[in-house]
């Protein structure tokens, strides 16, 4: 359920049957308990109301809903259904609470698959600083590949004892090192890489521990191109860093909400052009 849609097709603007064609459709996860930092989102770089939403994908084409999935806790789903009705950003998937973070990720690109028609379908952690005018403008580029991966790519030791951080249960099936795949806070997939896994049997989809290691290898049966593109893990804001977050030195620990509002008061992380000096200069 878009909630965004069912609030315009109530107020007579919107066909609520439509598959909306935009450049990219960017689902920001989030969970039930993490109210206070969709305010702060809000209050910095994600839309603030509906009329910001549209305003923002009629401007830069992109689509912004908060993605998550319903509780049969009666009260929690009370004061999240008033957070619906006053902002109408949600984008609800198809999984309960017990869902594995490769099975949600899953869901929500089968559902943005099939409201959207997008060029891109995004996937961003609640925890980041996002700059969406550079999102867009990388998005829009020319590419040659049609089945594009665009993240910061990494690699990393397989954890195979069940008494430390990251433990792969599949280790088995990877050996020491895991394959190139990007970091689960922020990436991007082309429209015949969604369309090819939204399509699919979701029995026949091989699932690991973890969403990021879980999608890197469905890309690597795909065969498609993996675009690395460090200013989307920015740890400081930076003329062309379009997402800062600092994944080494905090790994879940820092307050990124407080974080997430001291950028926004930083000229050179809310204010600074879409694109370098240098950059607009050559064009």
């Amino acid at each position: 359920e878009d909630s965004l849609r069912s609030f315009l097709a109530s107020s007579g603007n919107y066909s609520a049957g439509d598959r909306e064609k935009v450049l990219a459709v960017v689902g920001v996860h989030t969970e039930l308990g993490s109210a206070a930092r969709r305010a702060a989102l809000r209050a910095t770089w994600f839309p603030p109301n509906p009329e910001g939403v549209v305003s923002l994908e009629h401007g830069f084409g992109l689509s912004f809903r908060f993605v998550i999935r319903r509780t049969k806790d009666k009260e929690k789903m009370a004061d999240l259904q008033k957070e619906v009705d006053m902002y109408h950003d949600f984008l609800f998937i198809d999984a309960d609470e017990g869902t594995k973070p490769p099975e949600k990720m899953l869901a929500y690109f089968k559902a943005a698959y099939d409201m959207f028609h997008a060029e891109f379908y995004v996937k961003a952690d609640d925890t980041i600083y996002l700059r969406p005018d550079r999102l867009a403008a990388l998005l829009a580029k020319d590419r040659l590949h049609h089945r594009t991966y665009i993240g910061c790519m990494k690699k990393g030791p397989v954890v195979s004892d069940p008494n430390m951080k990251w433990y792969e249960s599949s280790y088995g099936l990877l050996g020491n090192e895991y394959f190139m795949h990007a970091s689960g806070s922020l990436y991007a997939l082309s429209s015949e890489v969604v369309g090819a896994i939204a399509t699919t049997n979701n029995d026949s989809l091989r699932m690991f521990d973890y969403e990021d290691v879980t999608i890197g290898s469905w890309m690597l049966a795909m065969n498609v191109n993996h675009e690395d593109n460090r200013a989307m893990c920015d740890s400081t804001c930076t003329p062309s860093s379009i997402a800062v977050w600092d994944s080494k030195t905090c790994s879940g620990s820092c307050n990124p909400i407080e974080k997430i509002k001291e950028l926004h008061n930083t000229t050179l992380c809310s204010k600074s052009p879409t694109l370098p000096p240098e950059v607009e200069e050559e064009e």
